[in-house]
């Protein structure tokens, strides 16, 4: 028997309303955020490019880096050789992450592989607009268009996916009002460890 990690949305919207110093979000920049592993099925290198290539069309965009791990080095590297220094933050590790995906302005998984993304479904209970890559299980955690968007994983068709949703706010707020109504909690997982018992 198969248990999924158990999510409770009124748990994690009462850690989002924890507080929490969020100075580093700093200016009026377009917030993107990503959180995980600093490891290669992450894709975080990639994310320097990415950004500079949104940026490149006009658009105010930092992207947040929250979590740890051995690809740092590499991950920091990409950021000076695409010049994203100040612009792509990596905030390290937090033991709550979730009041910064409430102040984010776009969740972004730009994963190479997942299993099922923790983090992408609570995002979604926090009710925050949601990119992913199209790695091999996104469309079985995300209804494309509806409770969030799948883009490309090369990285010109990435930033030009996740750049058509912070351009087009009217798709932002259908996709809030979509979360909004749903509800992305799974303790019935529960009943299956009362089972085991």
């Amino acid at each position: 028997m198969e248990i999924a990690n158990i999510l409770s949305p009124t748990f994690v919207r009462s850690r989002a309303n924890e507080k929490e110093d969020l100075s580093v979000f700093g200016n009026k920049a377009i917030k993107l955020l990503s959180v995980g592993r600093f490891s290669h099925p992450k894709n975080f290198d990639n994310v320097p490019d990415i950004l500079r290539r949104i940026r490149d069309k006009g658009i105010d965009a930092r992207w947040y880096l929250i979590g740890y791990g051995g690809e740092e080095p590499l991950i920091r590297q990409r950021i000076r050789e695409a010049g994203m220094e100040n612009l792509v933050v990596i905030i390290g590790k937090k033991a709550n992450p979730y009041p910064y995906i409430r102040a984010c302005d776009l969740y972004v998984q730009p994963s190479r592989y997942e299993g099922n993304s923790v983090t992408v479904r609570e995002a979604q209970m926090l009710c925050k607009p949601v990119v992913v890559t199209d790695y091999p299980t996104a469309a079985s955690q995300i209804q494309n268009g509806k409770d969030g968007i799948i883009v490309p994983l090369e990285n010109t068709a990435c930033a030009e996916g996740i750049a058509r949703v912070i351009q087009d706010t009217q798709l932002q707020s259908s996709l809030i009002q979509f979360l909004k109504a749903h509800d992305y909690g799974n303790e019935n997982e529960v009943e299956k460890i009362y089972k085991l018992i």
